[in-house]
């Protein structure tokens, strides 16, 4: 990536002790090699394999996807030799719950990258990781749309390029929807995605991060095709014109509203954009199922909601981008997806065994990261130390 943003070759030198070589100008290099003898520890997480060579237990981490990574089975690397520049400078970020410094940083290099994935997809316009994605949960891409099924190529295609392929959810619009306005990309995907016709689910690799995947590193995956409807385009015995229900936006939020206070729901959102197909529950869950169970409620009061997502009472649904962010988080789509009739949900509650559907297991399920009071004191007393106050 460095001698592609500078657009000449990185020149690079021997290390000292292992065969490899490194970039000539780098300001610290750790040299070592990873250990294939036994790596003993006295510990490993509740219902963990015994270690394998070489491996201790890490964790738990706070990290960019605002949740605590659990504990888990790591390589050892015994290191041979430290090698620096004089003055060297450290370099690190602060991540945690976005925006954070490495957010600036994943935007950067999907502006970078852009020219590289249209050489793969010439029919690419342009694509968007928002910030309640955390880089890998969620893309939007715009594409200049000519036959059908187009979108679906493209969603595989990107389930298949490189590192894209840890994204979970894909939302695809048409080239005259601005895939930085998420406005305009809630407004496409409400008015022109049927919750049957247009949405694709796949099984696959997942950012070995990513806390609600069934299994470490590999869990389901989404795809919602928000482009225009052509001839050819009939799907799970749905016709290819059939179009999608406009509610009355006022009348779904009445009806939403009644369901506060029932089946465990605190509160209840219907965004602007989302032409009163889209409905956001607040879930005080306290028992495997009740997620499912109030989407089920919705299902049957809120028939104009074509698409339910479900987050925890914690979460202010109507701050959308902070539900968002806790929805893309805490689901996996080969488990916790609803499907009926015209409807789909989405439950984004926190799992706890029970939750299992569609034969999707539930791992040990972290919390989300926080700064107590104690380390925000401190904090605050180095800005000042470092005249960053």
């Amino acid at each position: 990536m460095a001698g592609f943003v500078r657009g000449r070759g990185i020149p690079m030198v021997r290390c000292a002790t292992v065969p490899l070589r490194v970039p000539a100008n780098s300001e610290l290099v750790i040299e070592g090699f990873v250990r294939t003898d036994a790596g003993e520890i006295d510990w490993v997480p509740d219902g963990a394999e015994p270690l394998g060579p070489g491996a201790a237990i890490e964790g738990p981490f706070g990290d960019h996807t605002g949740w605590y990574s659990m504990p888990d089975r790591y390589p050892l690397v015994e290191v041979t030799a430290i090698t620096r520049r004089r003055d060297a400078i450290f370099p690190a970020t602060v991540v945690g719950p976005p925006p954070q410094e490495d957010y600036y940083m994943g935007k950067a290099v999907e502006r970078i990258f852009l020219p590289l994935l249209q050489l793969l997809m010439p029919d690419l316009v342009d694509y968007h990781l928002p910030m309640f994605g955390a880089f890998h949960n969620v893309a939007i891409v715009g594409i200049r749309k000519a036959w059908p099924l187009q979108a679906r190529r493209i969603m595989h295609a990107i389930w298949g390029a490189g590192q894209m392929s840890w994204t979970k959810v894909l939302i695809v619009v048409d080239e005259t929807v601005d895939v930085h306005d998420q406005g305009a990309v809630l407004a496409a995907l409400c008015a022109r995605c049927h919750p049957v016709r247009d949405v694709e689910t796949v099984r696959g690799p997942l950012d070995i991060l990513d806390h609600a995947s069934p299994a470490l590193g590999a869990g389901g995956k989404i795809g919602f095709d928000a482009t225009r409807r052509l001839p050819g385009e009939d799907a799970c015995g749905v016709p290819w014109d059939l179009p999608v229900a406009r509610p009355d936006p006022a009348a779904v939020r009445a009806e939403a509203e009644a369901l506060t206070g029932t089946h465990r729901i605190t509160a209840t959102a219907v965004p602007e954009r989302g032409s009163g197909r889209l409905l956001l529950l607040a879930v005080d869950k306290a028992a495997a199922g009740q997620g499912a169970a109030a989407i089920e409620a919705a299902f049957h009061r809120v028939p104009g909601a074509g698409l339910v997502l479900a987050v925890d009472t914690s979460v202010d649904v109507a701050a959308l981008e902070t539900a968002l962010f806790h929805v893309m988080a805490n689901m996996d789509p080969s488990r916790d997806l609803l499907r009926r009739e015209d409807r789909l949900g989405i439950d984004a509650t926190p799992k706890r065994p029970g939750d299992e559907r569609h034969g999707g297991s539930v791992r040990p399920w972290p919390p989300v990261m926080a700064l107590d009071e104690t380390v925000l004191r401190r904090l605050a007393g180095r800005a000042e130390e470092l005249g960053l106050a």
